[in-house]
C-alpha cells in the first residue's frame, strides 16, 4: 500500500490575507462602493439599450416578434442581470431573472404566451424608470406579480431543473 503524502500549498492570496498592513474591510467596501458608483451610468445605458432592443424585437408593437428566437430574449434578459450589478435597489435584476425563468419554462413546457412576455417587459421598464423611488415592499409586489403570472400562464418556475 502506498502512503499518501500531505503538504500545504501556500498561495499568494493566503499570504496577502495574513500579512500585516493593507486596508480594513470597511475601507475596502467603501472603495468598492465608489468603483460601483462610477460604473452606474454606463450600466444604466446598457440596461436602456437592452430594454430598447427587447422592446423592438419582442414588444407588443414588434412587427416580426413571432419569428424572433426566444433564446435571444433570454440572452437579453441575462444582459440586464449582468449590468444591474451596478444599479442597486431597483429589483430590475430580479425582474430580468423572472423573464429568464419565463422563457426557460416556456421552452420546457412547449407553451409561449405573449401576454406574459408583455407584462414582464412592462415590469422591466417600470422598474428601470421608477424602481429606485419605489419601496422594497412595492418592488417585491411587482416581482411576486411576475411569478404569479408565470405560474398561471405557463407553470411553476420552481419546476425548472436546478444546475448541479
Amino acid at each position: 500500500m502506498i502512503k499518501a503524502k500531505k503538504f500545504k500549498v501556500k498561495t499568494r492570496l493566503s499570504t496577502l490575507a495574513f500579512t500585516p498592513g493593507g486596508i480594513s474591510a470597511k475601507d475596502a467596501l467603501a472603495r468598492a462602493d465608489v468603483a460601483i458608483e462610477k460604473m452606474r451610468d454606463p450600466a444604466l445605458a446598457a440596461i436602456d439599450q437592452t430594454l430598447a432592443e427587447m422592446e423592438a424585437r419582442f414588444g407588443a408593437a414588434a412587427a416580426n416578434r413571432d419569428n424572433e428566437p426566444p433564446e435571444d430574449l433570454y440572452i437579453l434578459s441575462s444582459n440586464i442581470i449582468d449590468a444591474a450589478v451596478c444599479v442597486r435597489q431597483t429589483s430590475i435584476d430580479q425582474a430580468a431573472k423572472a423573464m429568464c425563468d419565463l422563457v426557460d419554462l416556456s421552452g420546457e413546457m412547449g407553451v409561449w404566451d405573449w401576454e406574459a412576455v408583455d407584462l414582464h417587459l412592462s415590469s422591466l421598464r417600470m422598474l428601470r424608470l421608477a424602481g429606485e423611488s419605489m419601496s422594497e415592499r412595492e418592488r417585491m409586489a411587482v416581482l411576486d406579480g411576475l411569478l404569479k403570472v408565470t405560474r398561471k400562464r405557463i407553470g411553476d418556475p420552481k419546476s425548472l431543473a436546478q444546475p448541479a
